[in-house]
């Protein structure tokens, strides 16, 4: 089975938040060359981002919004009777910081569909566990392997310094329970079978510096290329 390229993965989520809104917004049908302008991605690499689902829309006619949203509804399992439930590991500041973001009326509001729901936080501070933010229970990480047995979470974003990352998701593959991770600790893991989502926040920042810098000298006609040159 021919599998989806990383690039289209990260963009189908893109794509599902711009559909979601062009549906707020009252819009029937787009074709790609409108999508492209929204979105700012090629309209042949949207075509193509597409056609690893199907026959979503035809040539010359476009994209049909509730027929897409149907799609990644199917694909995000959203019409489940039951959310994929998620856990932070880790509430210090970012954690935290987290845990206001997914509960925000802000968050609820735009992605009411999401396909996942924040239940719980772990940290092993003796001090925030058995405590709450935002109506989500910090438990102590000792607590956490029961937890996840118990209540069959298949997510998980992993909050923690770096030198415990990788002890603490022996212990998830040591399940076979959680299927996804979110690791937006600085170290590279290794997860065996789950699937890892590295969000490195200072890598991202370095990206972003880049691009300007790209944009800057694309707009004097030149490149990063030249600039080295000189």
């Amino acid at each position: 089975m021919q599998r989806i390229p990383k690039s289209t993965l990260k963009r189908l989520a893109l794509y599902h938040r711009c559909f979601l809104d062009l549906k707020k917004t009252g819009v029937i049908k787009i074709q790609s060359r409108e999508l492209s302008t929204i979105m700012g991605v090629d309209p042949a690499t949207i075509r193509k981002d597409f056609s690893h689902l199907g026959e979503l829309g035809r040539q010359g006619y476009g994209y049909k919004v509730e027929f897409v949203l149907s799609a990644f509804e199917k694909i995000l399992r959203i019409q489940d009777e039951e959310k994929q439930k998620c856990i932070i590991v880790g509430a210090g500041n970012l954690g935290r910081a987290l845990i206001n973001f997914f509960t925000s009326e802000r968050f609820q509001s735009n992605v009411s569909h999401a396909p996942s729901e924040l239940v719980a936080a772990f940290d092993n501070d003796l001090t925030i566990a058995g405590t709450t933010v935002h109506n989500i229970p910090v438990y102590h990480q000792s607590e956490m392997v029961d937890y996840i047995k118990a209540h069959n979470i298949k997510y998980v974003i992993l909050a923690v310094p770096s030198y415990v990352s990788q002890v603490i998701v022996d212990s998830f593959q040591a399940l076979d329970i959680v299927e996804g991770i979110m690791n937006l600790t600085s170290s590279i893991i290794n997860a065996g079978d789950i699937v890892v989502h590295e969000v490195d926040l200072a890598l991202e920042l370095e990206t972003l510096v880049f691009t300007a810098i790209q944009e800057h000298v694309s707009h004097h006609n030149t490149t990063i290329k030249d600039v080295l040159d000189l």
